[in-house]
Parts: structure tokens; sequence; C-alpha cells
């Protein structure tokens, strides 16, 4: 514990002199964005998840059919531009039963996605995408401010020396291999009210950069030894027009992440904007402090087993000068286990991670689960998958289970899916048991 607790320090204390030669050197125009692990983000709020994507990122990933391209001849260079797009609508109906009462509904979606991708050569890409949404809202975002039809990213990428690798612009981006927990909004409106911190545990509990997208970033990431630095500069639009921009209107995070005997090991911190839009030092009630962290994980028997700790400073005189674990405002971990079986059908795939949220100044402990099951290729044509998943609050005590089904090939470009998630346990936001029953078809195309 002396270790972890030292550690601890020394991550808060180099990653305080990092961030402030940043701020004494970044340029007042600098731009930003990402790409470590990023995605584009279409996920809405399916009844069934089953590990479409193994990948560690914010979103599912959609890979588009490069069905148009235009070249464009300009200046001497040949550019070609290409559009691609997906497209997802859903029709159905639901009913909702709570404290003896039945609320039947119907259900509509739209989400549309036109991608823009411009490679005159392999040093430069620029890529956009536009986004249609209806309802406004229906899908899951890291932006509450997403309009109906929306720039959803807009970013270039650089190749310097065919090894280090520069993107900028309004891109999201992901760093850490949890998968469940802090991935969605489950947990997101609980926060250390005691200890005065607004670090708040959704998706920045377990993804230090989870509110990239919103503003614009620039990111640079830089081959070392066994794996890569990354440096990422945030800047949010709410502190203010981008000509008035300066070093302590930004974010700044590092992380280095490295291989050690087939063992991935990620060390990450994080500082947060010291003034507000007008050019004023923030109070300490206004502040969000720096967060610093680790993960790792290890592939054992084709299971990806990992862990990761994440902690937020509260008070730098009490942990380094006092060395009292008080100076900390919280220490979240989270550990998890991710199985999938696709050598024979059926396919079958497991994901449980389990989470503990401590707060030193209060002593008291936040503790939750999630999980994810689910089987696929079933039936004579291996067109049926089953599945379910799940969140626990031990703390709290509630939670909900989500089993669903789904039939694939019954028409052309669409799935009949349905499901049922039960809300229990003791809430202020439902009676329970909460019963919700869902059933529609799905039409997607990649275009």
């Amino acid at each position: 514990m002396k270790k972890v607790f030292f550690a601890l320090i020394f991550a808060f204390a180099v990653f305080d002199l990092f961030s402030q030669e940043i701020e004494d050197s970044v340029s007042a125009a600098e731009e930003s964005a990402d790409t470590n692990n990023a995605s584009e983000e279409i996920a809405d709020d399916d009844l069934l998840d089953l590990f479409d994507s193994a990948e560690d990122t914010d979103a599912v990933i959609t890979d588009s059919k490069n069905s148009g391209e235009v070249t464009i001849n300009a200046g001497g260079f040949s550019i070609p531009l290409t559009f691609s797009g997906y497209l997802e609508s859903s029709v159905g109906a639901g009913d909702i039963w709570e404290d003896g009462k039945h609320k039947p509904s119907g259900y509509f979606t739209f989400l549309n996605y036109l991608y823009l991708n411009a490679r005159p050569d392999k040093t430069l890409s620029i890529h956009g995408s536009l986004r249609t949404v209806l309802p406004s809202g229906s899908t899951t975002s890291n932006s509450s401010t997403d309009s109906i039809l929306s720039v959803y990213e807009l970013y270039f990428t650089y190749l310097l020396f065919d090894s280090v690798f520069i993107t900028a612009g309004k891109k999201a981006t992901s760093w850490g291999y949890v998968r469940l927990i802090g991935t969605s909004d489950d947990d997101s409106s609980s926060e250390d009210t005691a200890s005065g911190s607004a670090y708040k545990y959704g998706g920045i509990s377990t993804n230090i950069i989870s509110d990239s997208r919103n503003g614009t970033s620039g990111l640079i990431r830089i081959p070392f030894w066994t794996g890569t630095i990354s440096a990422i500069a945030l800047y949010n639009e709410s502190y203010g027009a981008a000509s008035n921009m300066s070093a302590g209107k930004m974010s700044f995070a590092l992380s280095v992440e490295q291989t050690f005997f087939k063992t991935s090991l990620n060390l990450f911190a994080r500082k947060y904007p010291s003034l507000d839009k007008n050019d004023v030092e923030l109070s300490e009630s206004a502040k969000i402090r720096p967060v610093a962290g680790a993960e790792i994980k290890r592939t054992i028997f084709d299971a990806d087993v990992y862990a990761q700790s994440i902690a937020q400073l509260y008070d730098r005189k009490t942990l380094v000068d006092e060395r009292s674990v008080k100076g900390l405002g919280s220490i979240v971990n989270t550990v998890g286990l991710y199985k999938w079986w696709n050598k024979h059908d059926p396919n079958f795939g497991f994901n449980v991670e389990y989470q503990d949220v401590y707060f030193p100044i209060t002593e008291t402990h936040s503790r939750c689960m999630a999980y994810d099951v689910g089987l696929a290729h079933l039936g004579k044509k291996k067109n049926i998958k089953l599945g379910a998943s799940g969140y626990h609050s031990f703390t709290k005590k509630n939670g909900y289970v989500k089993p669903g089904i789904i039939f694939s090939g019954l028409i052309p470009h669409a799935t009949w899916e349905n499901g049922v998630r039960v809300d229990y346990g003791e809430s202020d936001s439902f009676v329970s048991p909460k019963i919700t029953f869902g059933s529609y078809i799905k039409i997607t195309l990649n275009y």
C-alpha cells in the first residue's frame, strides 16, 4: 500500500511539472483533436449488446464502404475525395409497467452519418462526418448540445517521419481498457460532494478524456521503446471564443503506454483549466482537480484481464507534505474480464467488471458491477443472437438486467430485435420493479 501511495504522489508531482511547462510554452492559437483508439459513435440504447467490437473505444466502430470517390486537381496535386455513410433507423413499439400501471408507446429513431475523407498522400489526410439524428438526443453522446443536424467530427491527421502521428480538430478520443463501467450514463450522476470534488463517475471515471469531442483538441503520439507516448491538449468552446484562447483555459493530458512480456501497462494523467472565459483564476469550488492513474491488461488463455486505478488530487499539501491519502479526493479502482469464443458455432462471450470508488476524506466506498453475456450464430440459418446485460450498485442497492433476442435475415438490411429491461431495488427515480419491453425492426446500411 505504501508503494502505491508514493507512486501516486510521484505521478501528481511529475504531472504538475509537465503541465506547468506546457502552460508556459503553448501558443494561444493552438487548435486540437484525436485518434488514440477513437471511433465513430453510433451506439444507441439497444436492449442487447453482443460484443460487436472488442476494441477499447468509446463507441461502436462502423466500417463504411467507399461508395463514392471524386478526384480534385488543384495546385498540381490530385486529391481523391471519398464519400461514404452509415444509416440506421428503427421503428417499433414498447410498454412500461410501473407501480401497477402500463404505458404503451411507439418507437422511432433515425441516425445517419455522412463521411468525407481526403488523402492526397500517406502523410496528410482530412476527415469529416455529418450526423443527422432523430429524435434529438436519442443516441449516446459525449455532448448534450448536439443538434438534430451537426458536424460530428472534422479533423486532420499528419504522419511525420513515418512514425510520429499528429491530429487536430474536432475528434472523439478514448484512452483506457475498461469497456462497461463509465462508458455509459449508468453512474454519471454520482460525485464526491463531501469533498467538493467535481469529478463525476460517468465516462470520465474510466476514460479521462471522454469529453474530447465537446470542443477541439490536438494530439501527438510518438513511438517510444515498446509502446507510445501520447500528449493531448483540449479546448472547450464554453471557455470563450477561439480567438481568445490561452493555455490557462485549456486542459492537458499525457499517456505513456508500454508492453512488457505480452502485458500492456499504461500510465496517464490530466490537468484541467485554471482560468475561466474571462481569464480570471477559477475559484477552488469551481476547479476540477488533476487526475492520474495506471492500468494493466494481459491476455490469459485468450481472455482479456485488465485493471485500472485513477485518483483525483484534492489537496497537494496534505498528499505530499503530510503523506496522507486524505490528500486525494477519490480513488477509482476497476477490474474486468472479457472472453469471446468464436471458433465454433454457436459463438459465446461474456464481459464482467467490478468497480470500487473510495473517498478518503469521508472514508466511504461506492461499489458497483456491470456485465454482458451473449450467444450468436444460433438456429438453422445461424441468424439468431441471445444476450443479456446488466448493472448493479451495491451501494445504492439497485440496478437493472436486460435480456434480449435478435433475428436477422428475415427481410433485407434489417433485424428484428426484442428485449426486456427490469429495473429493481431502492430508487427515487422509479418504483421497483419497473419493467420495460420493446420490439422493433432496425434497418442498417453501409453505403
